[in-house]
């Protein structure tokens, strides 16, 4: 039996030292998610529940997201620090690809940054 994961797809992309502007973050989902800053770049949710979105995201050093259910296609582009999922570790220049039917949580050690589209809502699963 295949599982949804055996879809995903991970590239390793050479980047160099990313300057992000100087732009506001702001709590993401607190109570849920722990130590998570977000910057929206485009959010569809608000007009459709089943809208896309994408944003930046920035895990502050010992960032948790719980474990969630993906109902569609999610791409994650690690641009600084140390982004792990499922207890995998992403270095900067790694592009995810994660299928529908994926289950993950994330977390960082010592922060990062990440570009993240989704382009339909996840279902917490915890």
């Amino acid at each position: 039996m295949t599982t949804p994961e055996a879809s995903d797809k991970v590239l390793k992309m050479a980047v160099g030292a990313v300057a992000l502007p100087d732009i506001e973050f702001h709590e993401y989902q607190p109570g849920l998610r722990k130590r998570v800053l977000i910057h929206p770049l485009f959010d569809n949710t608000k007009d459709d529940p089943a809208g896309s979105d994408a944003a930046l995201i920035r895990y502050l050093p010992g960032a948790f997201t719980p474990r969630h259910l993906h109902m569609g296609y999610e791409m994650v582009f690690v641009l600084q620090g140390d982004y792990i999922e499922n207890d995998v570790t992403f270095a900067p220049g790694s592009l995810i690809v994660r299928a529908p039917g994926t289950t993950h949580e994330m977390r960082s050690n010592h922060g990062c940054t990440i570009l993240a589209m989704r382009d339909v809502p996840v279902k917490q699963l915890t």
